[in-house]
Formats: C-alpha cells, structure tokens, sequence
C-alpha cells in the first residue's frame, strides 16, 4: 500500500511542477487543483490525514479561485474562511487523528499550515510572479513536513516545486505582469 501511496504522490508531484511553467494563474490554478486532489489521497494512504485534509482544502481553493471573478475569492473574507479551516484542520491532527501533543509536533503540524497560508495568499493574485513568490515561502514550509514523515511524492515535489519556480522566475521575471 505504501509504494501505491507513494507512486500516487509521485504523480502529483507532476501537475504541481508543470503548474509554475504556465504563463497565466488560471493554468497554474488548474494544474494545481488536480495535484491537490492526488495528493489529498497520497497523505490519506499514508495515514498523514492533516496533509490530506489542508490537501483537499487546496483542491476546494483551486475550484473556487478558477472562479475568482464570480465569487470574489481575492477578497479578505474568503482569506479569513480559509485560514479558519487550516487551523481547524491543525486542531483536528491533535484532538481527533491523534497527533502526540508535543512540542516538535505543534511546530512540526505548523508547517504545512504555514504552506497551505502562503500558497493562498499567491493564488489571491492575478500577477504569476507574486503568486510563485508567495508559492516559494508554502513549498519551503511543505518541504519540511514532507521530509519528516517522508511523504516521497511531496517531499520531490516540493524540492522540484522551488527549482520550477526559481526557473519560472529566470524566464518570466522581467516581463509585465501576466494575467489571465
């Protein structure tokens, strides 16, 4: 189960590198939303359900940021609504997945928090270059859980994730702003 967990992540792994290189942040959204999604099931099988839960978190933020327009999402309400369910699903990791309340697990279940809070904030964004920087400061801090509880998929993605970006920023940085 283990290797099919792993290989589901590796798999993911994919859509999230291949989302830095789009030129405009309604590609990056959807390539993003299907990674999440994948990953979602990645943590699940590998019984890291705080991973698994901001994941499909992420996938609920993806849908509804490809309707940005319709539905606002780069308004301070919805930032507020989001941070609230990261939180809770950090509470959850302790209270109900049974999480030890230790202090290298509180700071240690911070760090996707801290990723899944700064992938939001880029994806508020219409210009791709703010949305891969804030996307850097989420990948450094998913990087971390994932090389913890060795999460293979994710830990390579976000390894991957930051040279994409840093590449991304290599081509695209001097031009204007690119939007939809």
């Amino acid at each position: 189960m283990e290797f099919f967990a792993q290989a589901v992540g590796i798999v993911a792994m994919f859509f999230f590198i291949f989302s830095y290189q789009q030129k405009k942040a309604r590609s990056i959204i959807t390539w993003q939303m299907i990674g999440a999604l994948l990953f979602t099931i990645n943590f699940f099988l590998l019984g890291e359900y705080l991973g698994a839960i901001l994941n499909f978190i992420g996938f609920i933020r993806a849908v509804l940021f490809l309707q940005k327009k319709k539905l606002h999402t780069d308004s301070i309400g919805w930032l507020i609504g989001f941070t609230v369910a990261y939180l809770a699903a950090y509470a959850l990791s302790f209270l109900v997945f049974g999480t030890e309340p230790t202090l290298p697990n509180f700071l240690l279940q911070c760090c996707p928090v801290l990723g899944m809070f700064f992938q939001h904030l880029g994806l508020r964004n219409e210009d791709t270059r703010k949305i891969r920087a804030l996307c850097l400061v989420g990948s450094v801090a998913w990087l971390i859980f994932n090389c913890v509880v060795f999460a293979l998929g994710a830990l390579l993605c976000e390894t991957f994730n930051i040279i994409s970006i840093l590449v991304a920023f290599a081509r695209f940085g001097r031009t204007p702003k690119e939007t939809e």
